[in-house]
């Protein structure tokens, strides 16, 4: 990922080590290890190795690096799940300002930052896309150090050109992104951090056709954006795509040429956001939507199912639930009314049904009473299956409760 900083609002991680009481790299962590034990061995410039500073991602937390450079450094950082995983990096400075993040620039989801920093303390925050705890190899050092000098996305850090004024779409002073961009240059993506008070609009340009998706994120605000083309004709908008985050995912080519981002925040005008643009992938899309259960999976894709077999009469299951769907079948050897229940326990669940062919039967959410889900549904015999999953980036276990009446004879 190519990482472009503008304006004051920055989201901030950071670390100090381990035994620390005084948190650095902006004050957001004092637990954290230096790659070499402590800090007078942990330079990269000088060290003749690679620093292997294995650790654990916790649920909803990072995993934080420190290490230093005595001088300008050509860097990389490989970070890994072990055995399996999806993690995401970020590097800071002393001062808590991001200069590079990565995620998926490795094998096999793991990600990998090659980039060039000045002398400087660092911190690395290691972050997962799991619902549980992820264990994560890490690999840092000085880039001629490392045996594998294969390629990767180069992250970036800059600032987005005329962003005094908070200019709007195509008028002067208009903050880009970048001009005469190419797929290879949307690899890893490009964003920028900004208020929407500071840049309403981000401008960008392409030099060849590329479908691409155009990403908000924030913690605290609530973006909407939309594309606009070169006459200011609106190509896509979006609002709350995942959360209060929004999303634009143009599968269609888009042609060379100029466009812009307009970007409203509508919890507030200065709230950070992340917005930027990447190139679009049919896979990471696939599964973000077989996640959000918006249709079921087949035998070809990557997504653990579980069979629950035969459904006599009744069966409880207890769901590992979170905000991407678990996937359950069952069989029916009769047709007749089934009930389906999710039990929350303080969770907010939503249940989905599919039937053998993929087609969507039915869905709820928070009914007929409080949290929990309830379907009631008349089904012909066969095979169905069951999305289950939080509404929120929560997790933890659920009850799934079904029950089969037939009719009386």
């Amino acid at each position: 990922m190519k990482l472009f900083l503008a304006g004051t609002a920055l989201a901030l991680i950071g670390a100090a080590p381990a035994q620390a009481q005084s948190p650095i790299c902006g004050g957001i962590s004092v637990v954290g290890e230096w790659v070499g034990g402590e800090e007078a061995g942990s330079d990269l410039t000088s060290a003749a190795q690679v620093f292997e500073a294995d650790g654990r991602v916790p649920i909803a937390g990072h995993l934080v690096r420190m290490f230093s450079l005595s001088g300008a450094t050509d860097i990389r950082i490989d970070v890994d799940a072990a055995p399996s995983g999806d993690p995401y990096i970020s590097i800071y400075d002393a001062g808590g300002t991001e200069v590079a993040a990565d995620d998926d620039s490795g094998e096999n989801f793991g990600s990998r930052i090659q980039t060039t920093l000045g002398a400087g303390t660092y911190c690395l925050a290691a972050r997962s896309y799991e619902s549980g705890v992820t264990d994560v190899s890490v690999r840092i050092g000085a880039a001629d150090v490392f045996g594998d000098t294969t390629p990767a996305a180069t992250p970036q850090s800059s600032s987005p050109s005329g962003t005094e004024g908070g200019a709007s779409c195509f008028t002067p002073g208009m903050a880009r992104l970048g001009d005469g961009l190419t797929p290879s240059d949307l690899t890893g993506g490009i964003f920028a951090n900004l208020t929407a008070s500071e840049s309403p609009a981000l401008g960008f340009s392409l030099a060849q056709e590329t479908p691409l998706s155009v990403i908000a994120n924030s913690e605290n605000g609530d973006p909407l954006i939309r594309l606009l083309d070169a006459n200011g004709a609106v190509i896509g908008e979006n609002d709350d795509f995942d959360g209060l985050n929004s999303r634009i995912d143009l599968t269609q080519s888009l042609q060379p040429g100029d466009y812009c981002i307009e970007i409203e925040d509508l919890n507030g005008a200065d709230n950070a956001i992340e917005v930027g643009v990447e190139a679009f992938d049919p896979a990471a899309d696939r599964l973000r939507r077989l996640n959000a259960a918006e249709y079921a999976p087949t035998s070809s894709d990557s997504v653990m199912v579980t069979d629950l077999g035969t459904l006599e009469t009744a069966l409880l299951h207890e769901v590992q639930a979170s905000g991407d769907a678990s996937w359950i079948t069952i069989d029916l050897p009769a047709g007749g009314l089934v009930l389906t229940e999710v039990i929350g326990d303080g969770f907010d669940p939503i249940v989905t049904l599919f039937d053998r062919v993929g087609r969507r039967v039915a869905e709820n959410d928070d009914g007929p009473e409080g949290l929990d889900s309830f379907l009631a549904t008349r089904l012909l015999p066969g095979r169905y299956m069951i999305a289950v999953r939080l509404i929120d980036d929560s997790s933890g276990p659920v009850r799934l409760l079904m029950e089969r009446y037939v009719p009386a004879q």
